[in-house]
């Protein structure tokens, strides 16, 4: 079960428990083997398969009666995130809890190019130096920490230091950090060793920031990702409100055409009411016919008879028209005919022959209990705006807006605002 590596005639020699993963087997036995011929005893599980109440206890008790604790950390062990090696470390940081801290029990070792910072230890490995080891094959490093280990020169040093200090004595000096050798410019390779610069750059910027603290990282990497996110909303929402934006001046024509359009039976003013939004307020010759636009708008209507109904539908329809004809410029079309009635069937059969994806649409009614302190069955003069979808002939988008109190300025900033897009038909 396990194997007890070199000579135990006389004084004990010091001895070393080499934890390791299973796949890391190898590497173990090389270093397990160095250590023996520099004169120490090695401790290691050599169980093929291992298991069972005898095999944990005995572990447990090699842990506690070691002399150092050897960790092989390699990016094996940091794949792996179960694994018995683990339960191995663990006890061995539950010993150093009744050591001193400046005794150097865990000497962690690594066989590969692993990092350090950031690696998936418990936290007591991080606080001392580790030992670099290629492939588990001895260097000068390990063999002077054995030679300072079967000395006794770790123990009698001087007590007060953080383990951290005392780790660096016994173990080796930091790997310095390797970038790639600075390209050399070749004659007559002059953009050849530009984009050698750059990849250069690139390697090296990609190094350095691999070298920083996982937390770092994770931070930088979060802040990245909001970033992007927020460029991308601010693109969008620039983009959306780009069709919407109307300047004050042109609010202030919309009022004055709008006061002077009535008649929302009369082909001649809603004809008229076109070409005033399209000559005055885009300066472009804008279509007002409704062949072929992504949404076709249809005066709004009021009962017949109704003078002030009548008034405000013509003031609300001609704003709103003429807000979204400019903030939607080419997609717009607008009925010049009347419709036969007030029915939204009819406007949508309209809509259908225009082959137009969408349709607006209004009426005035009377509505009972719609206004709030009003009388329990009184009824109150409302205006309905709808948006629906031509070939489904369902509704998008609908609001219902009591005379008096809306404003057509701001129901046409509204149904601006709630009008799906209209780039595609």
């Amino acid at each position: 079960m396990s194997l007890s590596v070199g000579d135990t005639a006389g004084d004990r020699p010091p001895s070393i428990f080499l934890s390791y993963a299973s796949e890391d087997r190898e590497a173990a036995r090389l270093i397990g083997d160095a250590l023996a011929v520099l004169g120490l005893e090695v401790w290691l599980d050599e169980s093929e398969l291992g298991g069972g109440d005898l095999w944990d206890q005995k572990i447990r008790k090699q842990i506690r009666e070691c002399d150092y604790f050897m960790p092989i950390v390699s990016g094996r062990t940091e794949a792996r995130h179960e694994g018995y090696f683990r339960r191995e470390w663990r006890l061995a940081v539950e010993r150093t809890l009744d050591m001193a801290d400046d005794h150097p029990f865990l000497l962690p070792v690594v066989i590969d190019d692993t990092n350090q910072t950031g690696a998936r230890v418990p936290d007591k490995f991080l606080l001392v130096q580790w030992l670099r080891v290629p492939g588990g094959r001895p260097t000068p490093a390990l063999e002077a920490l054995c030679r300072r280990i079967k000395s006794g020169e770790t123990a009698r040093q001087t007590t007060g230091r953080k383990t951290r200090s005392r780790s660096r004595q016994v173990a080796s000096p930091p790997i310095k950090v390797e970038y790639p050798p600075f390209p050399q410019q070749e004659p007559g390779q002059h953009i050849g060793f530009g984009l050698q610069s750059i990849g250069w750059a690139l390697r090296s910027a990609w190094i350095f920031f691999n070298r920083l603290p996982r937390w770092v990282r994770i931070v930088l990497y979060v802040w990245f990702g909001i970033v992007l996110l927020s460029s991308r909303g601010c693109v969008s929402s620039s983009r959306d409100s780009e069709h919407t934006e109307i300047a004050p001046a042109t609010e202030q024509k919309l009022k004055s055409i709008a006061d002077q359009y009535h008649g929302n039976f009369k082909a001649a003013d809603i004809a008229k009411l076109g070409m005033q939004i399209a000559n005055e307020l885009s300066k472009d010759d804008q279509e007002t016919v409704a062949d072929q636009s992504a949404l076709l708008a249809t005066p709004f209507t009021a009962p017949a008879g109704d003078t002030a109904g009548e008034k405000y539908a013509d003031s609300a329809f001609a704003q709103v028209y003429g807000r979204i004809a400019i903030s939607h410029h080419g997609h717009v079309g607008l009925i010049t005919q009347p419709l036969p009635s007030r029915d939204l069937a009819a406007a949508l059969e309209r809509a259908r022959a225009s082959r137009s994806s969408y349709l607006l649409w209004g009426t005035v009614d009377q509505q009972p209990g719609k206004l709030a302190g009003a009388a329990p069955g009184k009824a109150t003069e409302m205006l309905t705006v709808k948006i629906a979808e031509v070939a489904a002939g369902s509704t998008v988008w609908s609001k219902v807006y009591p005379l008096a109190a809306a404003d057509p300025a701001l129901i046409a900033a509204e149904v601006d605002s709630n009008l799906p897009s209209l780039d595609k038909k």
